[in-house]
């Protein structure tokens, strides 16, 4: 990812709606599907591609939260977080640091669009993960969505839910959640992507999608994030489309 991507992650992930939405979310599904603390001791995470860190330092709250990262800046951020717990990995073949079956949470948000082998990756976290753990796991949605901001942020595919989940039970995980997220907003960011991608079609010089909005905008949307996750974590409800997939699986 661009370095100055980057830095504009670290000053919104915190407040700006899709980071604060897809935060709520993972944590509402894993309240529902496994309990924040194994066995009431304090389990061990991993999050891939931690970026700005704020994801990583609310998770320390509940785990022992291993940030990685293949940027040094992102890891710098991290830092200034207060985060210790860090490690700069090559990515490129997607070999993860940790011993087979050693952690008890692995999040994946946003990371195996980025890998060439998305098969290989979905292995090595199933490798480091102990039997029962849980893989929370985010992906883009939607080939027909690829746009010059997938680019600048080094994207390789994007996906629809059902071919994801046949990756995943190929592999003998169980899927415990599996849904598209993003769906009250898909229309109109469809509209303001399309818009942009005719304007703007140099990766290099794609102007981030996270554009600034007025706070009663921003606020607006994340109760919009907390309907979804009425629906999709309290209800279990399946949605039919939106920007994301998220899934919850375990490794038996």
């Amino acid at each position: 990812m661009r370095p100055d991507l980057i830095a504009d992650l670290f000053e919104k992930e915190a407040t700006y709606w899709w980071n604060t939405s897809k935060r709520e979310m993972v944590l509402a599904l894993l309240g529902r599907v496994g309990p924040l603390k194994a066995q009431g001791k304090i389990g061990f995470a991993v999050d891939i591609g931690c970026g700005g860190g704020y994801t990583a330092k609310v998770f320390e709250s509940h785990w022992r939260t291993v940030g990685i990262d293949l940027s040094r800046e992102a890891l710098q951020l991290c830092r200034r977080r207060g985060l210790r717990r860090l490690c700069q990995v090559d990515m490129t073949g997607f070999s993860l640091p940790f011993k087979t079956g050693s952690l008890d949470l692995v999040l994946a948000l946003d990371v195996i669009e980025h890998v060439e082998d998305d098969v290989h990756a979905l292995k090595e976290c199933q490798r480091i993960l102990k039997g029962g753990g849980l893989l929370i796991m985010t992906v883009p949605a939607f080939m027909a969505l690829w746009s010059p901001w997938d680019e600048a942020l080094g994207h390789r595919r994007r996906y629809n839910a059902s071919a994801l989940a046949e990756k995943i039970r190929k592999l003998g995980l169980s899927v415990e959640k599996l849904t598209y997220m993003f769906f009250f907003v898909f229309p109109v960011a469809v509209l303001i992507r399309g818009m942009k991608r005719l304007l703007r079609r140099d990766a290099m010089n794609y102007s981030s999608d996270f554009i600034p909005i007025p706070k009663v905008v921003n606020d607006l949307l994340i109760l919009i994030g907390r309907l979804e996750q009425l629906l999709i974590a309290r209800l279990g409800l399946r949605l039919p489309f939106g920007l994301s997939v998220i899934s919850v699986i375990t490794k038996k």
